[in-house]
């Protein structure tokens, strides 16, 4: 059994590795040749979602630099298979696109949720048909004003731009996000160009890269960080400071923000709490094939960009996360390092190594690599209930922050989700340390 996974993960290895990418390349440059289809950049945009605005701003950028043709589809929010929490969604998608203006040299207004008869106003509008610039410079202004609460605007934005009828709006919207999951995503925010996809900004260096190759030209680098002169400082708390990170075994991503932390928090003497939670399956969150196939391939790039193996996995799904989560609350009790020491050993077994959670072979390999007793650990997988009901509490209490997915992070006021803000984190402690002292 252990060597036919370890087989399967070499195998997903080379699906995900230079080989399949270059297979991947290879299909796409033929069917473009084949199709005769010009080369363009797609805008899949969601009029209710922050992060379009942002990438609707970025690919504006874009097709200015490179010169590229582009054509906007305007979509509906993702559909409750790939969206289980929409309200959550929601409000962190608003706090997450002002975090990213403030970094980013970017604009979003928004303070709140969008206003629902709002937008259903801009979707008149964005509806109709354009030429792609047309349609990209109408959703820039309907979406500022959108954002900005500015009703009286939108109605002069449907008076230049024209509308539609309100009940139009859901049948052109449904079919557009029909063809989005057609395409392979479920999302707006996205920009695509030949089969790659890149969400928001967060993956505008490798599109960037892509274009500049394909085209001949210097990377642009269409969005840039503002000056540290223009983030000055800011006080996360009057307490002194703790960075708690929610993480699953089984989500690349908390592996590749567990690879990363002890980095971010070092210069500032931050101590750090490991949450362990069950899988988003676990807690009946549906994860359906087409995010799970994107969330590999979006992980081994940014795995291979910070230099961390990636590829050869194994997935712990069922008694494999249970055993890693019994062991990480008996490693805890040892102190936040021996977990810390577990988590990064086990995930580098899963996400790597294509090593078997179920397996005490491949357990007490990563038990061990940790400097941690094998025969203690063994013990207590037999009896996990305790573990896995501090693993319940640990993501009732990151609902309560407003979030459900992992890994995530909170830093006194500052709470966020994903190993890509992870820059934005440091930036923030950089900017607590320059506060005065209250």
């Amino acid at each position: 059994m252990i060597i036919t996974k370890r087989l399967k993960g070499k195998a997903i290895a080379t699906w995900l590795g230079p080989r399949g990418d270059a297979a991947r390349r290879v299909v796409a440059d033929l069917r473009e040749r084949v199709t005769k289809a010009p080369r363009r950049l797609e805008l899949y945009f969601d009029i209710a979602d922050p992060w379009s605005y942002l990438a609707a701003q970025a690919a504006s950028r874009l097709v200015d630099a490179y010169r590229i043709e582009l054509a906007v589809h305007v979509v509906t929010p993702p559909a409750s298979d790939v969206d289980a929490q929409p309200a959550l969604r929601a409000k962190h998608a608003v706090r997450d696109a002002q975090y990213l203006a403030e970094y980013w040299d970017l604009e979003f207004p928004g303070k709140r949720e969008a206003d629902p008869g709002a937008l259903r106003d801009a979707g008149t509008i964005l509806v109709r048909e354009r030429l792609a610039a047309d349609q990209l410079r109408a959703a820039l202004e309907v979406a500022h004003a959108l954002w900005s609460n500015d009703r009286k605007q939108l109605a002069k934005l449907a008076g230049a731009w024209g509308a539609e009828s309100h009940g139009t709006v859901a049948p052109i919207l449904n079919a557009s996000y029909a063809a989005l999951r057609k395409a392979g995503h479920y999302m707006g925010g996205m920009l695509r160009y030949k089969d790659g996809w890149y969400w928001s900004v967060d993956r505008l260096p490798y599109l960037e890269t892509e274009l500049a190759r394909d085209l001949g030209s210097d990377v642009a680098h269409v969005v840039t960080p503002r000056p540290e002169t223009d983030r000055g400082p800011l006080a996360l708390s009057t307490k002194p400071l703790t960075c708690e990170l929610w993480f699953s075994f089984r989500s690349p991503y908390s592996y590749l923000a567990l690879e990363q932390i002890e980095e971010v928090l070092a210069p500032h003497d931050v101590p750090l709490v490991l949450r362990p939670v069950m899988p988003m399956v676990a807690r009946g969150i549906p994860l359906p094939n087409v995010k799970r196939m994107y969330i590999v391939f979006d992980a081994k790039r940014e795995a291979d960009r910070l230099g961390i193996a990636f590829g050869e996995l194994c997935d712990p799904i069922g008694a494999g996360v249970e055993n890693c989560i019994a062991i990480a609350a008996w490693a805890a009790q040892r102190g936040q390092a021996a977990l810390l020491a577990f988590a990064r050993s086990a995930m580098r077994g899963i996400w790597s190594e294509a090593r078997d959670m179920t397996e005490y072979v491949d357990l007490r390999h990563v038990v061990e690599r940790a400097e941690l007793p094998w025969h203690e650990a063994r013990e207590v997988i037999a009896e996990p209930a305790a573990a896995l009901k501090a693993a319940q509490a640990a993501a009732a209490d990151l609902a309560v922050i407003g979030l459900w997915g992992v890994p995530s992070f909170r830093v006194g006021d500052f709470v966020a989700w994903g190993q890509d803000r992870l820059p934005l984190l440091a930036d923030r402690l950089r900017r607590h340390a320059a506060a005065p002292p209250v």
